[in-house]
């Protein structure tokens, strides 16, 4: 008796193709391609489609700015205007063509970090954080120091990861430039030992503004230089200031405009009549 056997044919094994499906699959993926050759056609002969390509970044980034004074850092709504990238091939086009549009990381995502601060290329970065934040997100965009602008790190009490970021960053400042940076806002735990302090040697030129809460910092420093807003809270009684010593400082920041401080002024001596200006 003779048996024949032949290939087991399973549900799962794929149907051969023939020559002429292959040759259809073909085609149908040629006139998809045009068709959406023809839709992009289409859209660029739209009014809206004649802006400059430079201008409609603009355009997004103040939309994106917008958005962010709106909702928390934190919060994924600040990310909203994303939808700009995803209404059509031109605009996204223009949306990753502008890395000023990428400039302020969203530092509760790693993945969303990492994409921003690619995209974002030698754009200035603006840091602030929210209550919810990926420590090493923010360690990742500390990194490119040469490029931040603004940074706003204001920590909860008993966030030592938090303190100790704060602590690595500063000792960073004191001995690499920060070209670009304009603003700085830094706040830690009243109970951190040993506490944050503003290093003597800070190479900022174009720092404007300095916040800083349970940070000490010598008055001698170099960032109290040409400020126009200072916020001091909460300095150690070590760090407080000789009356002489904030006159000088005052002096070097002649365009000073808002000036506060609270538990960071000179105990004057009662037998004090009058007080020098700061001319």
């Amino acid at each position: 008796m003779m048996t024949l056997s032949c290939s087991e044919v399973t549900a799962d094994s794929p149907a051969p193709t023939s020559k002429a499906q292959t040759e259809i699959d073909d085609e149908l993926a040629a006139l998809e391609e045009r068709m959406r050759a023809l839709r992009m056609h289409r859209n660029g002969l739209s009014p809206i489609s004649s802006i400059p390509p430079e201008l409609l970044g603009t355009i997004f980034v103040h939309h994106a700015q917008q958005t962010q004074l709106i909702y928390d850092s934190d919060n994924p709504r600040v990310l909203s205007w994303l939808v700009v990238g995803h209404v059509c091939y031109h605009w996204r086009k223009v949306a990753l063509g502008t890395p000023e549009l990428w400039a302020t990381p969203f530092l509760n995502s790693s993945k969303a970090t990492d994409e921003m601060l690619t995209r974002s290329k030698m754009a200035p970065l603006n840091l602030k954080i929210g209550r919810r934040y990926r420590i090493d997100c923010i360690q990742k965009a500390l990194m490119h120091i040469e490029r931040l602008q603004v940074v706003s790190l204001l920590f909860l009490h008993g966030d030592t990861a938090g303190c100790r970021c704060i602590m690595d960053f500063i000792d960073k400042l004191s001995s690499c430039s920060a070209p670009k940076l304009q603003s700085l806002a830094l706040e830690v735990g009243n109970r951190q030992t040993p506490r944050a302090a503003i290093p003597i040697s800070f190479s900022a030129p174009n720092l404007c503004s300095l916040r800083i809460k349970h940070c000490d910092l010598s008055w001698a420093s170099s960032v109290l230089t040409g400020l126009t807003v200072l916020d001091i809270n909460k300095l150690s009684p070590e760090c407080l200031p000789a009356l002489d010593e904030l006159i000088s400082a005052l002096r070097r920041m002649p365009a000073l405009h808002t000036l506060a401080l609270e538990d960071a002024l000179p105990t004057i001596s009662p037998h004090t009549t009058s007080l020098p200006r700061a001319h």
